[in-house]
């Protein structure tokens, strides 16, 4: 059975494991405070500047290890075709280490650049993205990794939906939970006024299923990487774009019009993407994660917090949300 190491000493233990698997002197430690549940540190060695990343057995639980290796040796291919992500060190032929004590992790080159939040990135940032990101859906579906017979996600029908929605309002009421209760009501009636006939010309394909602002880096003018394709899966492409719009460009219930329209310029350089079929994203990353994120249990942390107010404004706005063909209006944000 593997033992657990309690947190004081997995450093110490995975710092040992490092040295003598890949022949670092590690010279300084800086703790990263990001993800859920996983543990991070930026190492300085002798060999240059690496990230430890620590998995959690318990997190690890709702994983399958085959598909996060794929996406691991998936990455690294994706390295090696120039697109701007870290690569992972191998060691006896495994991207996904396992140590002594039973512990998963990976080791990686440490990629610079800056978090940047929401409604924040520059129209050059969001340009230099959508042209990583359409390169990025370019390689996976390549032909190298194969196409799956379905994707991760089953689009349910609107009286599923509704069903389930109506089933969430009447644990409200059961509770006296007037506040969510609303929100639920809002949920319920946009998918009652949702066309899901939209969703029949999906593109079915390989993407990274975490594209958000705290797994996307940026220097000054320009991005720098993508982080974390643990997620990585055949699904819907629109999943990539809408969760990446939503997130980066969504600020204080305002959607900057000008950032979208700049990384739809950027991606149409290395792929192509029609405003029609970006909306149909937007409306596809809400009726796939409103489930997730609005619930009578409140979450904890921030980034679930601001999942749902994002589930929220793109409830409110499926109808409007077309107003993001109008190109040539001068007005460059959409808002309540």
């Amino acid at each position: 059975m593997e033992t657990e190491i309690s947190n004081e000493s997995l450093w110490t233990h995975l710092k040992e494991e490092v040295e003598t698997r890949f022949g670092f002197e590690v010279d300084k430690c800086t703790p990263i405070y990001r993800g859920w549940l996983n543990q991070k540190w930026k190492i300085e060695t002798n060999q240059g500047v690496f990230l430890i990343k620590q998995y959690n057995k318990e997190r690890m639980k709702r994983y399958d290890l085959q598909t996060i290796q794929t996406a691991l040796h998936a990455q690294n291919r994706l390295f090696t075709q120039g697109i701007a992500c870290p690569e992972i060190l191998s060691y006896k032929g495994d991207l996904l280490q396992k140590s002594t004590e039973g512990e998963r992790f990976t080791v990686m080159r440490f990629m610079e650049g800056s978090l940047v939040s929401p409604g924040n990135l520059s129209s050059n940032q969001m340009r230099s993205l959508g042209e990583e990101v359409g390169k990025l859906h370019t390689l996976l579906n390549d032909g190298t990794l194969s196409a799956k017979s379905e994707t991760i996600f089953k689009i349910p029908s609107i009286e599923e939906r509704v069903e389930y929605w109506q089933g969430e309002i009447h644990k409200c009421d059961e509770q006296g939970l007037d506040s969510i209760r609303s929100i639920m009501d809002l949920q319920k009636n946009a998918s009652l006024t949702l066309d899901i006939e939209q969703f029949n010309n999906l593109t079915p394909g390989w993407c990274h299923r975490d594209l958000w602002v705290d797994n996307l880096l940026f220097s000054e003018d320009h991005f720098s990487a993508i982080l974390d394709f643990d997620r990585m899966n055949y699904d819907y492409l629109e999943l990539d774009i809408g969760r990446l719009i939503i997130s980066t460009c969504l600020q204080n219930n305002i959607l900057n019009r000008k950032a979208v329209q700049a990384f739809l310029k950027g991606y149409n350089n290395t792929n192509e993407l029609s405003v029609e079929r970006l909306v149909i994203s937007l409306r596809l990353v809400w009726y796939m994660e409103s489930t997730w994120w609005i619930d009578i249990n409140p979450h904890e942390g921030e980034p679930p917090k601001r999942f749902q107010q994002e589930m929220v404004w793109l409830a409110r706005h499926q109808q409007r949300l077309k107003e993001l063909e109008k190109r040539r209006s001068n007005n460059h944000v959409l808002t309540n």
